[in-house]
């Protein structure tokens, strides 16, 4: 399918069900996909933190992309996960990805090099599929302290200004992404990473995302962020207060969170694999009522 050429657009990083015996569940896979299609979500990100990337095996990570594609039925767009910092490796992955049925590929600026621009330089012309970077020097960590960014917001800037670059995702330092917008090309793609920040991030110019709360709250968070590029601020920020506890009881939680919050609505998130623990039963039910508040039970 074609990438939607209207904004905002929202992509939301799928989790990974697992079967009672630990192994991914594709008929899962494919249910909640049929799920997700009748939701204004505008594509998947797979091979994520939040799909437990570190935990799956690369032809695991390679079949849940070839079972979305097929279960989307030509709708919406796929976006695989590349975490290397090796340009060989990521430009195999990145051929495997688009041949299981990726339209782009999300790059994380590489935390193992110091020569990022050049990693960049050489891997992006090369890409099969425009790529999409996103600024997580800490995958995983997002209930904690917000680590170091990667890189600078000038050299952010200029690998975003490479023609194979579709866009930018940003991290959690605002005032840090703040000074990145000034530097990503106007006409590029600039998401924010999470719920919690959707009014920031629109007040600094994001004009899409790529977010856990996507999974369970496409048409808020698109609905956010039409407010925020409509300069409809009042409306935004009654709304983001609406949201904010119900997103923050997921996020702070990982995986976990947002695989109980997906049982709660009905798709089958399962259990996080293991030894990774699923949350307890207070757990479940503050994030039952947090949901509730916020309109999405």
């Amino acid at each position: 399918m074609p990438i939607p050429s209207v904004d905002p657009i929202v992509i939301a990083p799928s989790p990974t069900p697992f079967t009672e015996h630990d192994e991914v569940d594709f008929s899962a896979i494919e249910r909640n996909v049929e799920k997700w299609l009748k939701t204004p979500l505008s594509g998947f990100m797979l091979n994520s933190e939040n799909g437990e990337e570190s935990f799956l095996s690369e032809q695991e990570r390679l079949e849940i992309i070839r079972t979305v594609n097929r279960a989307r039925g030509g709708e919406k767009f796929i976006v695989g996960g590349i975490d290397n910092p090796s340009v060989t490796e990521s430009l195999r992955t990145a051929e495997l990805l688009a041949d299981a049925g990726s339209e782009l590929v999300r790059i994380r600026i590489p935390r193992l090099t110091d020569d990022v621009h050049g990693y960049f330089e050489q891997l992006v012309p090369r890409l099969p599929v425009p790529g999409l970077v996103i600024n997580q020097p800490a995958p995983g960590m997002f209930g904690g302290s917000l680590p170091m960014a990667a890189g600078s917001p000038e050299m952010i800037g200029a690998v975003c200004e490479m023609d194979n670059i579709y866009g930018y995702i940003a991290g959690g330092n605002i005032r840090f992404e703040s000074m990145t917008r000034m530097h990503v090309p106007p006409e590029k793609k600039f998401w924010i990473g999470n719920g919690v920040l959707l009014l920031p991030g629109g007040a600094i110019g994001a004009d899409g995302a790529c977010l856990m709360f996507g999974n369970i709250a496409p048409a808020e968070c698109i609905e956010m962020l039409t407010l925020m590029m409509n300069g409809e601020l009042e409306k935004a920020q009654q709304m983001q207060k609406h949201l904010n506890n119900a997103d923050w009881q997921v996020l702070s939680r990982g995986a976990a969170g947002i695989k109980a919050a997906l049982n709660l609505m009905g798709y089958e998130g399962t259990q996080p694999r293991r030894p990774s623990k699923p949350l307890s039963e207070p757990e479940i039910g503050r994030l039952k009522l947090a949901m509730r508040e916020a309109g999405l039970l």
